[in-house]
């Protein structure tokens, strides 16, 4: 990929960047210049979401990994709200029918666990969310704020939407279909949520960085959306160990109450 066009010095390396998982839904290049490094994204997606992630993510809450521009006044936000460093974006540009961010390099190792971590690693991950979770709205849906659904409404419409998730990717799963039954039915003597927050429905300890003692960076941001909390700790409960999940909430109560 000749990334040059984004650039007025030329460009000394392009190294491109391995998540280390299959199906990521962004491509993203370290770009070396002789004003340093800085990181380049950009979607692999061209058509509609098509997975069952992605569709969900833009049905339930109207985000899109193809709106690459979106991330600038989503880390810019995250910036002002939480103490973990979120890479500002430095310019943008269209080429070859895809648009492109430069973002500022983070200095940190991207993570690959959360598990047997230091507590001062875990407490700084708690803290950092406990920030990002103390900034409140009162619907749920995109960061821009172009997609919102009442709270009112919000369980209903995730069960219109599993319905739907469930009939366009797992019709021949008849376990699935028999929990879904039940987890609608639940949905319905819910009571609304309080409030929501920014959350990170892809929560990953990839999209971290850490200098092996503290958090250094959140630098994958592009599945944040308007939410319930709780999301969020669902999403961790997926990554979080006993020990982990006790050095984790020392920090997120330094800010915040747990939730129950």
């Amino acid at each position: 990929m000749d990334l040059q066009f984004l650039f007025k010095e030329p460009i000394i390396k392009v190294q491109e960047l391995d998540p280390g998982y299959e199906d990521h839904a962004s491509d993203v290049w370290l770009v070396t210049t002789d004003d340093g490094e800085v990181i380049v994204r950009s979607s692999r997606m061209v058509g509609e979401p098509d997975n069952d992630f992605w569709w969900g993510c833009k049905k339930l809450f109207g985000i899109d990994p193809r709106k690459v521009y979106e991330l600038e006044n989503i880390n810019l936000l995250l910036n002002q709200v939480t103490s973990i460093p979120v890479p500002r974006v430095i310019h943008k540009g269209n080429a070859f029918s895809k648009v492109f961010v430069v973002l500022e390099k983070i200095t940190g190792n991207v993570m690959s666990s959360f598990v047997n971590q230091p507590p001062s690693l875990l407490e700084s991950l708690g803290e950092g969310l406990a920030k990002i979770h103390q900034y409140k709205l009162d619907y749920v849906g995109s960061p821009s704020g172009h997609f919102q659904v009442k709270l009112t409404d919000f369980h209903q419409h995730v069960s219109t939407t599993m319905v739907e998730i469930v009939k366009r990717f797992y019709s021949d799963e008849a376990a699935i279909k028999a929990k879904l039954s039940e987890i609608t039915e639940l949905l319905e003597h819910l009571p609304a949520p309080s409030c929501s927050s920014l959350v990170l429905v892809d929560m990953d300890p990839t999209q971290f960085l850490s200098d092996g003692k503290a958090i250094t960076g959140l630098v994958d941001t592009e599945a944040y959306v308007i939410a319930p909390r709780e999301l969020d700790f669902i999403g961790l409960e997926y990554v979080l160990d006993e020990r982990s999940v006790e050095h984790f909430k020392n920090g997120y109560e330094r800010i915040k109450e747990f939730p129950i």
